[in-house]
Order: C-alpha cells, then sequence, then structure tokens
C-alpha cells in the first residue's frame, strides 16, 4: 500500500554532502506528517529526496521530514532507507519542462530547454544560487546547468529496448519546435564515436528526400528510419545516421545528430549546415502539409533559439552535388521559399 512520500528516482534539490532519503519500495509523499494530509507525489523503490534531518510520530508511523519538488513533504520512514548523498548518479532527468542554463541561476541566458522525461549527463557538481540548488549537465558537449527542483538522478543514461546505449543527450526539444521524437524513442543505434560540434552557428540549410517509401504513423516512419540509419552505418561505413533532423508525414521530427553538431549529410558542407531529411521519394510528388508544416517550423524555431543564423540559406542537395535529392518536385517547391538560394 503506498503511504509515503513519492520521490520519483529525484534526488530533487540535493546537495553533495546532505543525507538521503530513498525509498525501499512505492510511497507516497505528502504536504505533512500523516496519512491525513494530501499526496503530492509518488516516490518507487530507490528513488531518493534530500533529508532535512527531523521526523515526528503521527498515526503510529514515523514521519521523515524531505524536500520535494523544492517544497516540504513528508514520507513514512518505514519505507525509507537514509544514506549519505554521494550521488554517483551518471544521469540527470527531467520530471517537467525545463530550461537549460549558461550558468547556476537564472540570470544566465538559456542554451536550450528538457522535455520531461528527457536526459542529460550529469557531471556530479552543484550549486547553490537563488535559493535553488542548480545541477552542472553535459548540454551537446558545453557546460550546462539546470535548476535539481525538475531533475531526477539515475545511475546511467542507457535506455531499455536496444541493448545498447542511445545518443547521449536527447534533449532537442526547443521551445517553438514541433514534436521532436528523441533517439531513445525511435531506438537509435549508438553512433561509432561522439559527435563533434559545428564551429559556428550554421547558416546553411540542406534539404534531402530519403528515396524511400513514406509514412504517415510513428511506427511505420521510426522503421524506416532505422533503414536509414543501418544503410549508412552498414552500407557507407559513416559513424551515425547521417542527417540533423529526418521528418516525416506523420508531422514529427525525429533527433539525428541533433542541434550544433557536425553529420555526415552533404559532402564538403557538413561542417557549414544542417541536412533535414523528409522520409518519401518526391520525385513525382511533394511532401504533405503535415511534413513541410514540421521542416518550416522547425527551421524557424532553431533560429528563434540560436541555433540557425537568422540570415540562414536553404538549399537542397542538387545544389551542392550531383544528385537527384530532394526530388524533382520538392526541390520545385523549395525554390519558392524566401531563403532559398542556389548560390
Amino acid at each position: 500500500m503506498l503511504l509515503v512520500l513519492v520521490i520519483s528516482a529525484l534526488c530533487i534539490g540535493i546537495s553533495l554532502g546532505e543525507d538521503c532519503a530513498c525509498a525501499t519500495g512505492d510511497v507516497h509523499a505528502r504536504d505533512g506528517a500523516g496519512t491525513t494530509h494530501s499526496v503530492v507525489g509518488t516516490l518507487t523503490k530507490s528513488q531518493c529526496v534530500a533529508y532535512k534531518g527531523n521526523q515526528v510520530a503521527a498515526g503510529g508511523l514515523q514521519w521523515a521530514h524531505v524536500t520535494y519538488n523544492g517544497q516540504d513533504a513528508w514520507i513514512a520512514s518505514n519505507w525509507l532507507s537514509f544514506q549519505p548523498c554521494t550521488l554517483a548518479s551518471k544521469c540527470a532527468c527531467a520530471t517537467g519542462n525545463v530550461h537549460v542554463r549558461s550558468g547556476a541561476g537564472t540570470i544566465h541566458g538559456i542554451l536550450g530547454t528538457m522535455a520531461i522525461g528527457s536526459c542529460l549527463p550529469f557531471k556530479g557538481d552543484r550549486s547553490t544560487v537563488g535559493a535553488l540548488s542548480w545541477a552542472h549537465v553535459d548540454y551537446d558537449h558545453a557546460d550546462g546547468w539546470v535548476a535539481s527542483n525538475w531533475l531526477t538522478f539515475k545511475d546511467s543514461c542507457s535506455t531499455t529496448g536496444t541493448g545498447s546505449q542511445t545518443a547521449s543527450t536527447s534533449v532537442q526539444q526547443l521551445p517553438g519546435c514541433p514534436h521532436i521524437v528523441s533517439r531513445a524513442e525511435w531506438g537509435a543505434r549508438a553512433p561509432r564515436h561522439p559527435d563533434k560540434l559545428l564551429p559556428h552557428v550554421p547558416q546553411n540549410v540542406y534539404i534531402h528526400h530519403g528515396a524511400s517509401s513514406a509514412c504517415t504513423t510513428q511506427t511505420r516512419c521510426t522503421a524506416i528510419i532505422k533503414q536509414y540509419q543501418n544503410y549508412h552505418m552498414d552500407g557507407h561505413g559513416w559513424p551515425d545516421l547521417g542527417y540533423t533532423f529526418v521528418i516525416g508525414e506523420d508531422g514529427n521530427v525525429y533527433e539525428g545528430h541533433g542541434w550544433g553538431k557536425i553529420g555526415t549529410h552533404t559532402l564538403n558542407h557538413n561542417s557549414d549546415g544542417l541536412g533535414f531529411c523528409v522520409i518519401g521519394d518526391f520525385t513525382n510528388r511533394v511532401p504533405n502539409d503535415a511534413a513541410i508544416k514540421a521542416v518550416k517550423q522547425l527551421i524557424d524555431c532553431g533560429v528563434k533559439n540560436g541555433k540557425i543564423r537568422s540570415d540562414y540559406i536553404i538549399k537542397g542537395h542538387r545544389d551542392v552535388r550531383a544528385t537527384a535529392c530532394p526530388g524533382q518536385k520538392f526541390y520545385d517547391l523549395i525554390q519558392t521559399w524566401p531563403h532559398y538560394n542556389a548560390h
């Protein structure tokens, strides 16, 4: 029976050197000591929160005073173990949408936004600024800081179901972007080596098509993207799927290399731009409205979040290489877009 405060795998608001209260089984977190108080969450086995050092008796149980999601909470001690918060955790995962900043504190610039459930490598140290504890994370190979109240900590960033670790960050959901399906969600293979960062904010956006069958559901799009990745890695010997992002006619965007990283999408131009590929063959037709909307929204949100230059240039793959890509009809369409420039 769930009796105590939940700590959702969180070591929420914990600083190094503090004591932790860790759940030995599923238990409710409450806004006061005793079962008459409201439940504020549910803690699952092995999840931890900061222990404030005091306990009270209520209703025949001992209740531990903890910090949960930045607020005071109480958990029945019968379902807790107490230990130092050494935080051997290697992964920080968002319990809600939360900004990643360039420094500890809200005065620092926003590097991006972690969507609920997304994870980043935790670098092991924290800083308390403005009444909040800030966790030091690796954000696209750069230092980032996230308010710990909106994080849960895990021993590993690896995902289940694929048998291998996927991309290290999977935090591409920036404000204003279309829905981005992370590498973990679509089951990407691990890259053969870590991505290198682009030398500067890119100006060019290279448009591709997959020259494949189309998809209008996430299940089908996921299957095709896996085929793309296998072909790139096993057929070409590339370290990973080549594209920055892949767009489906289901209206979703699928994470490839992601923002700020060098892909293998456009020979001799991988370091000066991003590669967006729409799933399908657009020799004789254009992508559907859902895919076109997602491409345009992805570019727009990239500009607004500083991932693409405001004076960006759209090019078709064929503008820089002898290829039919992105298909004649799609190529005809992008030539009508305001930022298109073949030169």
